[in-house]
């Protein structure tokens, strides 16, 4: 097989098609994640109030870090100067997250003209089949789409930058070489120290003394300058903020350097981990390992993977999830073109190498892909396009009615939307019971449905005592609260709570559990939904590398108040293991929202209420529990309300007198549905028995072995009310002389099953395995007869309008 077919391609033509396809994607989901407030304050809201401010005139200026008045003293990018210029064109938040993902898109340029230089002594057809599949290959790196898709960081331009100066290293276009070493330099503190691989790289590779020794010194001063000097002077402490990261290694960019070169020791200990291993390992899949053929220039590479691997902050040992990878994907790439490129040197005589290099580094950027990607490739993309509501809609609303000129303090999913003004804080914790850091601004702004970081209980307590003192209410609707210092009003309306109601509940599995006090039902459960989705890094939650992947975890129930409810009503979903009963999750800890704002004693009669549990990780493995008691000691089954079942789609088991109800399970991350069936079967040996008005026999299956004696019998039965008594199910095989010679008796399905769960029409298939003993007499017919016990008083129901107590079967003989 011949690489001949790709000779009619355009492959320039191909590799801008991905480009815009690239673009085009990831500006919709970036742009959309942001009108959903999936964007935070770290960093687009960060970044786009220092952008803003300096197309103002005050350059990097920002205050949405606590305790900076400038960027500088938290990153060194001087990128974002000319940046800003492009706000004078569209001053938004998303023109950052469009320039970001052009940008990004643009690398695969340089990746495809660096193949074809690397190639070049190759026929035409191969170049262009290497270079556009690792232009591919760079598009596809998912560490390099993480960096796309979690907000904005100035670094995340850096790859592109860095892959125009090392093709033009190559070229030996000093100008253009040197412009792209400033723009790569120009993107974040320790990005001078890529360029001075790259110096290094001239000087050992080309054999270029000036322009190595000229990079090497310009790197090594701008890296000097921007950690030595700028960032401890705009700093209040007076250091690098971000040292405190390396502190294990010294108190300043000297001592951790000598510390680098004097103890060895203690960084091999930090470097040699299993983690960092698998980081490494992870880092190279995507290019089948291809990289390590060419040291040269995955050398490169040397100090953004110490800056990650010896850092203290678990954030950066993650190449997905954040952005400390995207340095890292253009070398591992690039590194990879000059190994296939000395391969195809080295073995001119396998004309169809390329090909295989082709296929296998793209399968192994694919399944790489499928694990960790960001695009409908990958395994968990599913479910993960934003969805804008009404609610982000009014968000955006009021972000625009919120003055630009007042200062603000918001929560980090808010933050960015209203981030476009001098004065800005962002809340982070509460401090003395109030959100801090407040900064004493004008305006607070809030959504109490996503409070994130703030514990709920906090974030509740915070808004009290703000309204205690000189806030009070400006705007309440729908969960967001503005509060206004100054403003009289001190009650939120009762719009604010339309967050929790429901108009026109739709949920994934129905049901009508009535929870009872005193005997009369006060409310009822009208369904849940099961929400799953992959651990996958985002604003408050990192995706682990280690073992298996978990879904995270969290129910939604509905909920209908079927009279004014009495005060100190606690509703109590939960997550237990299956097989032990053991609590994994309830709302101890983590409560839900709804009700922290909303309890129950002020829901309406006949409204429909929403509750949710905080997202968790609760394991692959695990039931769902439902109760509602009035106290909080759930060990106290007197405090529980009982539940009445009445109707549901899934068979709804109850517990503990019937004070809880598991609602469904879960195995291996995926639901497990047990369906009611309402159907009518079809059973071998169809009937229609009548027990007392209460259970009617459809029929059975029976399939009778002699080798042993033994009769699987599957009993067919329909709840014809709803059943307080939990029967016992009986089947005996009697001999010539009535002798009980083989006999069942359980609660059906093994005892999984009572018949008090059952709900009228209902049909239960019920299996048994009838023995006969080993001295039982052979060659005579043995009388099948099955009925219903009360295992407490021991009497039997009757067969309606018959004296007797059980329904004769069949005759069974086994023939030898």
């Amino acid at each position: 097989m011949t690489v001949s077919c790709f000779r009619s391609w355009r492959a320039e033509w191909v590799v801008w098609v991905m480009i815009l396809a690239y673009s085009a994607f990831f500006v919709l989901l970036t742009i959309q994640e942001h009108n959903a407030f999936q964007t935070t304050a770290f960093d687009l809201g960060n970044v786009d109030q220092t952008v803003w401010n300096t197309r103002h005139g005050r350059i990097l200026a920002m205050t949405n870090i606590e305790g900076l008045t400038n960027r500088l003293g938290t990153h060194v990018e001087p990128i974002l100067l000319p940046i800003s210029l492009l706000y004078f064109i569209w001053s938004d938040p998303r023109t950052l997250l469009l320039l970001q993902t052009i940008i990004i898109a643009l690398g695969a340029w340089p990746v495809f003209l660096i193949t074809q230089h690397a190639t070049r002594n190759a026929p035409r057809a191969t170049r262009d089949m290497l270079s556009v599949a690792f232009a591919l290959v760079y598009l596809l790196f998912p560490a390099l789409q993480s960096a796309n898709v979690f907000d904005f960081h100035a670094v995340s331009l850096a790859p592109t930058f860095f892959l125009f100066a090392f093709y033009y290293l190559e070229k030996e276009r000093w100008g253009l070489y040197a412009l792209f070493c400033v723009l790569t330099m120009s993107c974040k503190e320790d990005m001078p120290l890529l360029v001075v691989m790259l110096g290094l790289y001239a000087l050992v590779v080309h054999r270029k003394w000036l322009a190595g020794s000229v990079t090497v010194a310009a790197a090594i001063l701008w890296f000097s300058l921007a950690v030595g000097v700028v960032m401890p002077y705009f700093d209040p402490d007076g250091v690098a903020p971000l040292a405190n990261r390396y502190a294990y290694l010294g108190d300043s960019p000297f001592e951790i350097i000598l510390t680098l070169i004097m103890e060895p020791g203690l960084v091999l200990d930090r470097l040699l981990t299993a983690g960092n291993l698998a980081y490494v390992r992870d880092l190279l899949t995507p290019v089948a390992f291809l990289s390590l053929l060419a040291p040269q220039v995955l050398i490169l590479a040397l100090p953004t993977l110490l800056i990650n691997l010896l850092s203290s902050d678990g954030f950066m040992h993650q190449l997905e999830g954040f952005h400390y990878g995207a340095p890292l994907a253009p070398i591992v790439v690039v590194s990879a073109v000059y190994a296939a490129a000395w391969l195809n040197r080295r073995l001119p005589q396998f004309r169809s190498l390329p090909l295989v290099v082709v296929a296998l580094v793209l399968a192994a950027t694919l399944f790489y892909h499928y694990g960790y990607g960001y695009t409908p490739l990958a395994a968990d993309f599913k479910g993960s396009w934003p969805t804008i509501t009404d609610h982000h809609q009014l968000g955006e609303e009021i972000a625009r009615g919120i003055p630009v000129g007042d200062s603000l303090a918001a929560l980090p999913h808010p933050n960015p939307h209203a981030s476009q003004r001098q004065r800005l804080s962002m809340i982070d914790r509460v401090e003395g019971g109030l959100p801090a850091p407040l900064n004493n601004a004008e305006a607070v702004w809030l959504d109490v449905t996503n409070g994130w970081p703030l514990h709920p209980n906090d974030l509740k307590l915070a808004v009290e005592n703000l309204l205690a003192g000189d806030y009070g209410v400006d705007q309440a609707i729908d969960g967001w609260l503005v509060l206004r210092r100054g403003a009289t009003e001190k009650a939120v309306s009762n719009a604010f709570y339309d967050f929790a109601r429901a108009s026109d509940p739709q949920p994934q599995y129905s049901m009508r559990l009535q929870f009872l006090l005193d005997g009369e039902p006060i409310l009822e459960s009208l369904g849940f939904d099961l929400i799953l989705r992959n651990q996958r890094a985002n604003d408050s939650t990192a995706r682990s590398r280690q073992g298996p992947q978990s879904p995270i975890s969290s129910i939604r129930v509905y909920w209908r108040a079927l009279q004014p409810l009495p005060s100190g009503l606690y509703l109590h979903p939960f997550f237990f293991d299956d097989a032990t009963g053991q609590v994994l999750e309830d709302t101890t800890q983590r409560p839900m929202i709804a009700t922290v704002w909303y309890p129950p004693e002020d829901w309406r009669s006949g409204e429909t209420v929403m509750t949710s549990t905080l997202p968790w990780d609760v394991g692959p493995n695990y039931g769902i529990g439902l109760g509602v008691m009035q106290g909080e000691n759930w060990a106290e089954l007197d405090q529980r309300l009982p539940i009445r079942v009445e109707s549901s789609d899934l068979v709804i088991r109850r517990f503990d007198g019937d004070t809880w109800a598991r609602l469904i399970g879960v195995v291996d991350g995926e639901p497990v549905e047990e369906y009611r069936t309402y159907s009518a079967p079809s059973p071998q040996h169809p009937l229609d028995v009548d027990f007392e008005g209460e259970i009617r026999l459809l029929g059975y299956d029976l399939d009778c072995d002699p080798q042993p004696a033994t009769c699987n019998l599957n009993l067919y039965w329909q709840a014809q009310e709803r059943l307080s008594t939990s029967y016992a199910a009986f089947a005996q095989m009697l001999g010539p002389a009535g002798r009980v010679r083989a006999q069942v008796d359980a609660v059906p399905q093994s005892g999984g099953y009572p018949t008090t769960w059952w709900l009228p029409g209902e049909v239960v298939a019920d299996a048994h395995v009838l023995e006969l003993p080993a001295d039982a007499p052979e060659g005579v017919a043995y009388r099948l007869i099955a009925g219903w016990y009360d295992p407490e008083t021991g009497v039997r129901l009757r067969v309606s309008d018959q004296a007797v107590d059980f329904v004769d079967l069949t005759m069974v003989e086994f023939e030898q």
